[in-house]
């Protein structure tokens, strides 16, 4: 076990994403838990992916497969579309809220962007979340609205990122999330 006394946050989720699938970091877990008690986007991302691992774990508990259609993502890929819709949704309603305090004409403009981005990730996240097998023309459809509400959202804040650390956080997470949703789209069938 590596003797970590301070873990930065890729290596505190890598362990926490360790230590829920009961497997051993080699991060001592009070290093972890140091960090978790400083780092309030750690702290949620611990609560989320708990919260993602316990669905997950009943869901395959009580729920037969479906085995009439295909899987639309894989498993790996379906999580890391789940995480950067949630990011996208998280720094999509921040940054609208921080831009409610200009009145300008781009700024308004901005905010309503971000606003319908946040909308349209959750409802991406809701529909990819569900428990039951998702039409593929749906998810195709959902992800294209994600993207184009992101790429929006990526151009409009990226014009502001130089001179407001909101929208320069949103403009880079609005265009990971564009990039994800678009490989991702590459990879439905059916």
């Amino acid at each position: 076990m590596r003797d970590h006394c301070y873990v930065d946050c890729t290596q505190c989720r890598e362990a926490l994403s360790a230590r829920l699938d009961g497997e051993d970091s080699g991060v001592q877990p009070g290093a972890v838990n140091a960090h978790l008690a400083t780092c309030t986007a750690c702290r949620w991302f611990a609560d989320e992916a708990a919260r993602v691992t316990r669905l997950a774990r009943a869901a395959l508990a009580t729920q037969a497969p479906d085995r009439t259609v295909e899987p639309v993502f894989t498993i790996d890929g379906l999580a890391a579309v789940l995480q950067v819709l949630a990011d996208l949704d998280r720094d999509s309603t921040t940054c609208a809220t921080a831009m409610m305090a200009h009145n300008t004409a781009d700024m308004v403009r901005a905010t309503r962007a971000a606003l319908d981005c946040a909308d349209i990730a959750v409802s991406a996240h809701r529909v990819l979340s569900r428990r039951s097998t998702t039409d593929a023309r749906v998810v195709r459809t959902i992800l294209k609205a994600a993207v184009t509400a992101a790429d929006r959202c990526a151009a409009e804040c990226g014009q502001h990122a130089g001179h407001h650390g909101h929208c320069r956080v949103h403009a880079e997470t609005a265009q990971r999330a564009a990039e994800l949703c678009r490989s991702e789209l590459q990879n439905i069938t059916g």
